[in-house]
């Protein structure tokens, strides 16, 4: 069975490619650090988090990144020993080029500057040449864009060239192309990453096209599957398997609950077999329909409650599924080993505008998950703040904040919804040796508590929504843990 999503959690846009022995993927991060979360797989059936691209101070640059900003949908390829790794940075400098021999341990080369036209970059390999297409305009018109270009540098080799307008007109993005046989097909998106999303297909017997839009798109939607548990499906990447089997990867979402359309884990990834009509053209799941769990020979592990394993300790804190606002300054992070603790130095207020807090965000991964991690009060110092959270963004938070006075903790808890803050009253208790803090998420609500039960609010998962937010919301939830004064010690539970 396909066990849906296979990296659930918050992993839009997935990419994927393979070479020869592992399968490696990638999503995206927007305003989170560092950037572009790589996983790999064997078989398609299990997958592990690996590393980040971009987890250095060389790149990317996310200073005063507005939320749902920053690194967009990224593209990975493999080609004749060479790892690659186009995507977008809307807060700055646009389309990019990384690149490595080595995906498992080595550096990134870049990045190489592309352009700011479009986003959704992609690369696709043939011979000596190398294409490169990504949504944009030209002309004053909207579509999907192309040229060669010299992937060793980054700039273009020939003039960008409109592929397909599309079929809406509409949120025309997200465009990979494959070779298979005479044709060249050009698989996309439209209606936007939301519950019109959906995906097409063109193909051409030249890469520059023109291409023929498929009549039969399209190829996958849930559009018409209202009260279905997955919605807003597009964005998808297709790969071919050594035994000549194609699937797809691709992001949707799940509504936490049936009677109503809101969603808090973000966009995740999912996969589909791809089969290919008598005619030539490719169908994703199910004449384009998925599920949950779909019969196939590739095996994937379900989505289950679970209490998260926050933490790591004996590895360093760039090799974990961990994320960071913006950036992270190194130097206010202390992992211990051999202690099992994390000091976390403050860096002012978590929900402060545009800033780059000291916290570790772990995402969300199912709608029923628990987390418990202690404050080691002996080693906290006096004055300091800290303490965990469930996180959407600087206005959808729930903190549980712990701050160290005169021997004392004193804890409350502060909810930030729109643009309204309530506080809970504030408790205190003697500051000795391992509190408990802990966060539990099940059915449709949160509750975080301090040591025994002693401070414990509660807030629903539509708090943390993204179609309850002011703004456009592309991200997910996380669990997390912070400073914003002085040192917090956070031991790991045994």
């Amino acid at each position: 069975m396909i066990h849906n999503p296979i990296i659930p959690g918050f992993n839009p846009d997935p990419s994927i490619c393979f070479d020869g022995k592992f399968y490696y993927l990638t999503t995206s991060t927007f305003e989170y650090f560092p950037a572009c979360p790589i996983y790999r797989s064997k078989n398609l059936s299990k997958w592990e988090f690996l590393r980040y691209a971009m987890d250095d101070d060389r790149m990317p640059d996310l200073s005063n990144c507005p939320e749902s900003s920053g690194i967009y949908a990224a593209t990975i390829r493999y080609y004749r020993g060479r790892y690659y790794i186009v995507t977008t940075n809307v807060n700055g400098y646009g389309n990019f080029l990384l690149s490595t021999d080595n995906i498992e341990n080595g550096v990134w080369n870049g990045p190489l500057f592309i352009g700011k036209n479009g986003i959704d970059p992609s690369l696709y390999f043939e011979g000596d040449r190398c294409f490169f297409c990504s949504n944009g305009i030209l002309d004053g018109k909207r579509g999907i864009i192309g040229a060669l270009i010299d992937p060793s540098s980054g700039k273009l080799e020939t003039e960008l060239k409109m592929l397909t307008p599309g079929e809406s007109h509409y949120a025309t993005e997200a465009p990979h192309i494959y070779r298979k046989g005479s044709f060249y097909y050009l698989v996309f998106s439209e209606g936007g990453t939301e519950y019109g999303h959906h995906c097409l297909v063109a193909r051409s017997q030249n890469i520059d096209g023109p291409y023929e839009l498929y009549k039969g798109n399209p190829i996958l939607s849930h559009t018409d599957r209202i009260r279905h548990p997955i919605q807003a499906t597009g964005h998808a990447d297709l790969i071919e398997t050594d035994s000549g089997d194609w699937y797809a990867v691709f992001l949707a979402i799940r509504p936490f609950s049936d009677r109503t359309k809101l969603h808090n884990l973000g966009r995740e990834t999912f996969l589909a077999r791809v089969t290919w009509t008598n005619d030539g053209w490719p169908v994703i799941g199910d004449n384009g329909k998925v599920e949950l769990c779909m019969e196939d020979k590739i095996d994937t592990a379900p989505v289950l409650a679970k209490k998260m394993e926050f933490i790591d300790f004996s590895r360093p804190l760039e090799r974990q599924n961990l994320e960071s606002i913006r950036n992270r300054r190194k130097e206010n992070y202390l992992l211990d080993p051999e202690k099992r603790t994390v000091t976390l130095i403050g860096n002012g207020k978590l929900t402060e505008h545009l800033s780059s807090p000291t916290v570790l965000l772990h995402r969300q991964e199912s709608f029923e998950q628990s987390m418990e991690i202690f404050l080691d009060a002996n080693a906290t110092t006096d004055g300091a703040i800290g303490g965990i959270c469930i996180w959407h963004s600087m206005n959808y938070s729930l903190l549980l904040r712990i701050s160290k006075e005169n021997g004392t903790l004193v804890a409350e808890t502060e909810r930030h919804v729109h643009d309204l803050c309530v506080t809970s009253d504030r408790i205190a208790v003697a500051a000795k040796g391992q509190v408990k803090l802990s966060i539990a998420a099940e059915k449709e609500h949160y509750t975080i508590a301090f040591e025994k039960d002693l401070l414990i609010s509660s807030a629903s998962f539509a708090n943390f929504s993204a179609e309850a937010c002011m703004h456009k919301s592309f991200t997910g939830t996380f669990y997390g843990l912070f400073a914003e004064k002085g040192k917090v010690c956070f031991l790991q539970p045994q």
